[in-house]
């Protein structure tokens, strides 16, 4: 499907996209080293809106700090304090499987894209790359950073929105990309990967 830039410069359609993110779905941050040597990809649930003018949002990464041994759990993390920067991107319920994966795997040992079958695009200003496959992909710019115990909450501007050309139609987003049904949630890994 075709991407279409979508106009978040505009007061209207920076509202009805802040409400848009706003619903708890699960998201896959992007990210890389300044070298564009390593690329990552982050399952995330904690993403929020949190500014309508000027847009901003939150993602909350483990940082490694507070009682984490491992290393690999701060890869993401360690990735966008390197830029300040990442791409977030929102999968379809068609990616459940695909999302559960990443979130198992390590971005400092393995290609995520190679290993999921993504196929990795070109960003317009940032340098880590988007994920075709997700219907909306925003790239961000970190505007500000919270140690908040083992993860730290980057608040971060988008800088550049595109979507596929279904999502927003006539004025709105589209009731087959608005529909809980079609997003996924953070139930619905939980499973996946063993937790409770």
């Amino acid at each position: 499907m075709s991407k279409i830039e979508f106009d978040f410069s505009n007061p209207e359609n920076a509202i009805k996209l802040s409400f848009f993110l706003g619903n708890g779905q699960v998201v896959l941050i992007t990210s890389c080293d300044a070298r564009k040597k390593v690329q990552g990809i982050l399952t995330a649930s904690w993403m929020t809106p949190t500014s309508h003018f000027p847009l901003l949002l939150t993602i909350s990464v483990g940082n490694g700090r507070e009682g984490s041994e491992d290393d690999n759990y701060r890869s993401s993390y360690a990735l966008i304090e390197e830029t300040l920067e990442f791409g977030l991107n929102l999968p379809s319920k068609q990616l459940i499987e695909v999302v559960g994966k990443i979130g198992t795997l390590h971005s400092n040992q393995t290609d995520k894209y190679a290993e999921t079958g993504l196929t990795a695009i070109d960003a317009k200003i940032i340098k880590a790359n988007l994920i075709k496959e997700c219907y909306l992909n925003m790239e961000c710019k970190v505007t500000d950073e919270y140690v908040t115990g083992d993860h730290t909450v980057f608040v971060a501007e988008p800088v550049f929105v595109r979507l596929d050309e279904d999502v927003f139609v006539d004025g709105k987003f589209s009731e087959k990309h608005r529909s809980k049904q079609s997003q996924v949630h953070f139930g619905d890994i939980v499973d996946m990967w063993n937790m409770w």
